[in-house]
């Protein structure tokens, strides 16, 4: 195989697209359509992410793909230039070859003409640039993958219609193999077979930035597998009468199925995994390393997972098992234990007695939908000590849960956390449940005096709508080197009416001795907020609400918020820092720059924002660090940061909770193993006219420079051809 006549194939396939208008007719329809529904999402949404262009990509593919590549072959048939082809020293597969790297490499040119979609990301937010690699990686080989079908279609019918639809019908076949509609259809073995066929399954995990080598061998698999059917279709006319020849073919193109299985089955035992992002989401932490390396004795992990779960639940199902292998590989004393408890009664009751819970979800049977029960969770044990995670929904924080575990059943004696609040805690049980995986909280009062030599540290929620006598306890605290993390509110919030007025605690008043002053207002941003629904039955609309604002990191370096994006508060207070003698301060979250305050006539009706505008330089400072010798305290002037319902609807509330908690109580393992998360990096534009500028600059000049070097190259080469040459 001649590699110079592979690439002058490549060079000829892609000039031919760069000479044609055809192929510009393509790419602009999709690159205006596909920009269009994208730059919608993210105006609507201002998270600073290319996860829904590449949700969206495959769809576009199933057109795009087969567009570029239904003429390589069967234009070639038509034309009678195929005899040409072969009357040349060139083989089969150098004309494959050189085709399909032609046509790539054109979709290659097609991704690079989306490349303002991540420059402007970058301009107006904190992207993760490994994530974005490897989407952009798991483009290309989605691209590169339909190309190949595309190729495969074009050798079997020389017509380029039937070509176009061939191709789009069997990637369009690859794509929804392993939605969950058709895995409900199909019996347990069958249904994970779809599910690792399917390229949504490769291609999800590669977007999430985890090159997984595993992902890697598929797609060389089925892009093999069609570039060698497209080879045995053009040497079939040559090989009618030489079997030997035809069978070597035969046996080569087995050889090329085997390898893929046999590549895929082993890298399931033996995953080898790069991990693209920032964070390092997806690598094992220093803290857990610490952790598994120093077992005193053997900690069993028992894996219930049910054999017949849906395709999404199979993928984090091999999630699960891939970090275990890991855990296994780095400590010794960690044995792991995987179990079907359908296939075992007994082992089913244990599952059950273990805490894990039984999931249920749709299967299609007989023609109808039918309910069905499996297990996706786990438990440990340690001598006659036990903890288990129920039920495993989501692998981002699975590290983060499952050693805080391990070292709370190896553990001596467990620290405590003081629990100070003014509400009855019905709306931080989540909180209780990231505390609960290393610590046992201690639930205190304000004569509780006593407990706070005990407690590694002290976390006040108060939300301003109680008297409290509170502050004399936290001063002590504090005065005694104490560790704080206190979440307090300069206004209460009448929810019922939505109106406000001024705390009725005395906490904020304590910090006023340490130079942090909660203020009795609500800040608000009229560019970095949430989207609420108001109204009721027929009436109800969806409408910015600034008092829910999204606010971001300052630039002060602080460990707990170094992974975090955004954090989701609903109508915070500023701080005012008064810097005193003899403590360290630093300013932790801000709004964005059309921040605000109102401090009085507390109107928080949606119908208000008309009479906002910016102050303070457009940006509010939130929360804030005190240190002095052994005492430090972190302070937000909200409570509702730790509220169910936004630990729950913004990851980075958990992860930055989670993450100063333990910075507070002193443990460097623990705090070596930060609540992971991708982050949610939200726009922050700077003048009323960016969102303008994103929406048209990105619709817009993409496709009309792709026009504007069409018409000028077009136009230059017929100016070429009509040029006349004298001696």
């Amino acid at each position: 195989m001649n590699k110079r006549v592979i690439l002058i194939i490549a060079k000829k396939e892609l000039l031919g697209f760069i000479n044609s208008p055809l192929a510009y007719t393509a790419v602009v329809p999709f690159l205006l359509l596909s920009v269009f529904l994208y730059t919608r999402s993210l105006l609507i949404s201002g998270e600073a992410t290319l996860r829904p262009f590449f949700d969206l990509l495959p769809w576009f593919l199933l057109l795009l793909a087969p567009a570029l590549s239904m003429k390589a072959l069967s234009d070639e048939y038509r034309n009678n230039t195929l005899e040409l082809l072969f009357a040349h020293p060139l083989s089969e597969t150098e004309i494959v070859l050189g085709k399909f790297f032609g046509v790539a490499g054109f979709y290659l040119l097609v991704l690079l003409t989306t490349a303002g979609l991540p420059l402007t990301l970058f301009a107006y937010s904190r992207p993760d640039p490994g994530q974005i690699v490897a989407q952009y990686l798991g483009a290309f080989l989605l691209g590169s993958l339909f190309i190949s079908v595309g190729l495969a279609a074009s050798a079997y019918v020389k017509n380029a219609i039937s070509s176009f639809l061939l191709s789009a019908s069997v990637s369009f076949v690859l794509l929804i193999l392993g939605l969950d509609f058709i895995v409900m259809t199909l019996p347990a073995p069958f249904s994970w077979l779809a599910t690792q066929i399917s390229v949504l399954t490769h291609t999800d995990n590669i977007a999430r930035g985890l090159l997984d080598i595993r992902d890697a061998a598929y797609f060389a698999t089925i892009t093999g597998l069609f570039l060698a059917m497209a080879v045995m279709k053009l040497s079939s006319r040559r090989l009618v009468e030489s079997p030997l020849e035809k069978r070597k073919l035969n046996l080569a193109l087995a050889i090329i199925i085997g390898i893929g299985l046999m590549s895929n089955l082993l890298l399931t035992a033996y995953p080898l995994r790069v991990d693209l992002t920032a964070n390092r989401l997806f690598s094992i932490s220093a803290g857990t390393r610490q952790t598994l390396r120093t077992l005193p004795d053997v900690v069993t992990v028992t894996v219930f997972a049910s054999k017949d779960l849906p395709a999404q639940t199979q993928l984090t199902e091999r999630e699960i098992t891939d970090l275990l292998k890991d855990y296994a590989r780095i400590g010794r004393n960690l044995k792991v234990v995987k179990v079907h408890p359908e296939e075992n009664s007994e082992t089913a009751t244990e599952a059950r007695n273990s805490g894990i819970q039984e999931i249920t979800f749709n299967k299609i049977g007989t023609g109808k939908f039918e309910a069905q029960t499996g297990f996706l969770g786990l438990s440990l044990r340690f001598g006659d000590k036990t903890e288990s995670i129920p039920y495993i929904s989501d692998t981002s924080d699975l590290e983060y849960q499952l050693t805080r575990r391990i070292r709370k059943l190896t553990g001596d004696k467990d620290k405590i956390i003081g629990l100070l609040s003014s509400g009855d805690g019905a709306q931080n049980q989540l909180l209780n449940q990231i505390l609960s995986y290393q610590y046992r909280t201690e639930t205190l009062s304000d004569g509780d005096y006593g407990k706070l030599k005990d407690i590694a540290a002290l976390i006040v929620i108060d939300d301003g709508s109680r008297q409290s006598t509170a502050s004399a306890l936290i001063k002590t605290y504090l005065q005694q080197n104490g560790h704080a993390l206190i979440l307090a509110s300069g206004v209460t919030v009448n929810q019922q009416n939505l109106t406000a007025s001024k705390s009725l605690s005395s906490v904020p008043e304590a910090l006023k001795e340490f130079g942090i002053t909660i203020n009795n207002d609500i800040a608000y941003d009229l560019q970095l907020n949430e989207l609420l629904t108001f109204g009721s039955g027929n009436s109800r609309f969806l409408a910015p609400y600034p008092y829910w604002l999204k606010a971001v990191p300052t630039e002060a370096v602080f460990s707990p918020l170094s992974s975090i994006k955004s954090l989701s508060l609903g109508w915070p207070s500023s701080i005012t820092i008064e810097e005193k003698a003899g403590f360290k301060y630093k300013k932790l979250i801000v709004t964005g720059g059309a921040g605000g305050r109102v401090s009085e006539n507390f109107n928080l009706y949606p119908e208000s924002i008309r009479t906002l505008g910016t102050t303070d330089g457009g940006k509010v400072y939130l929360a804030g660090l005190v240190e002095k010798e052994g005492m430090r305290a972190v302070v937000i002037g909200n409570s509702s940061i730790a509220e169910d319902r936004f630990l729950q609807s913004n990851r980075d509330n958990a992860a930055f909770l989670a993450n100063t908690i333990d910075y507070l109580a002193s443990d460097a393992d623990l705090a070596a193993i930060p609540a992971k998360t991708a982050g949610r990096a939200i726009l922050q534009f700077h003048s009323p006219n960016d969102p303008l500028i994103v929406q048209y600059g990105n619709l817009l000049v993409p496709p009309l420079l792709v026009v504007a070097f069409a018409v000028w190259h077009l136009r230059r080469r017929k100016q070429k051809t009509l040029r006349l040459y004298e001696k």
